[in-house]
């Protein structure tokens, strides 16, 4: 079995794609042939051997494409948290010689094979990845309840399909047509462009911080979510994860020494085998609110936090 992977970070960003790429190669030793992607933006060459020199170490390969590369036509507003590298998995198209390849984000921990989430039957659908939820995040996009939302930081790409209906000139378009801000970025761009070719796969394949906090949560199945992942399927997930994806959510990041997220022990397991062993976690709080809703989370029973929330969105929607 062949299997590529792809991530796209900046220089800030490599000690977690490094930790990532480990834990991948620790689990997948039984791939025959296995190929890492990286995407880099001002990635020093220093930082470019390091991720190499893990590679090699597991015997796998490792292809650094600058993201020049594939981006020299995309003009977008870049914020301090969302940089051009967020859009480098609309465009891996552009790389010929690839067919199919499992994009991850950096804040990723592969916690088990790959070989089935590798195995996903596409068929004519240009990706599949696991279900988020978001009613308002739809209605901005024009999407409706029934439509397929992905989060796109755990995808399958059908590059080969991609490339033959050339969908990257759909995304530029799209992109360009919101002055290089499209709503919600990237995830916004590839669930609207790619609607009605995009697959939905088990959440263990994107163990999302925010499926570790809806659990018989029934503000959210009833309102927000419609035809959601059920509690057992969910429930899988959490005891048998596939890609654990360390969103902040109301938990903070495991490279964070306030983290609380509850498999954050699993990230720095793979952080103790890395050459980052010794930088220390980092010290930065989560904002006020959202401290406050994971208080909520963990203390108020359901009635009581499904009461408060519905309160706060009749409030926000007064407010606009």
């Amino acid at each position: 079995m062949k299997i590529n992977i792809g991530y796209s970070c900046d220089e800030s960003y490599v000690m977690y794609t490094g930790i990532s790429m480990i834990s991948m190669f620790e689990n997948n030793k039984d791939v025959e042939d296995l190929t890492v992607y990286l995407f880099s933006k001002n990635i020093t060459d220093t930082s470019i051997q390091q991720l190499s020199d893990i590679a090699n170490e597991y015997g796998r390969k490792f292809v650094n494409i600058p993201l020049s590369t594939i981006l020299y036509d995309l003009n977008v507003k870049e914020t301090e948290r969302h940089i051009i590298t967020v859009y480098a998995k609309l465009f891996f198209s552009r790389i010929d010689e690839i067919e199919k390849i499992i994009y991850l984000d950096s804040d990723t921990i592969v916690n088990s094979s790959l070989r089935e989430m590798w195995s996903i039957d596409l068929r004519n659908n240009l990706v599949a990845g696991v279900e988020t939820f978001s009613v308002k995040v739809k209605n901005e996009l024009g999407l409706t309840k029934g439509d397929k939302f992905i989060n796109d930081g755990v995808v399958v790409l059908n590059l080969k399909k991609l490339r033959s209906e050339n969908m990257e000139q759909n995304f530029l378009q799209f992109i360009n047509q919101y002055k290089g801000a499209p709503p919600f970025l990237s995830e916004g761009t590839i669930n609207v462009v790619c609607k009605g070719q995009i697959k939905t796969i088990h959440p263990k394949f994107n163990l999302m911080s925010g499926l570790l906090t809806i659990q018989n949560r029934s503000y959210y199945k009833s309102e927000n979510l419609g035809g959601y992942y059920n509690d057992a399927t969910i429930n899988e997930a959490i005891r048998n994860p596939v890609v654990i994806h360390y969103l902040a959510a109301f938990f903070n990041r495991p490279w964070d020494k306030n983290c609380r997220h509850p498999l954050k022990n699993i990230y720095l397991k793979y952080k103790e085998m890395s050459p980052w062993c010794e930088v220390p976690l980092t010290d930065k709080k989560l904002k006020l609110r959202l401290r406050l809703i994971g208080f909520m989370i963990d203390n108020l029973p359901d009635q009581i936090f499904v009461l408060l929330r519905r309160i706060s969105s009749f409030i926000k929607t007064k407010n606009h």
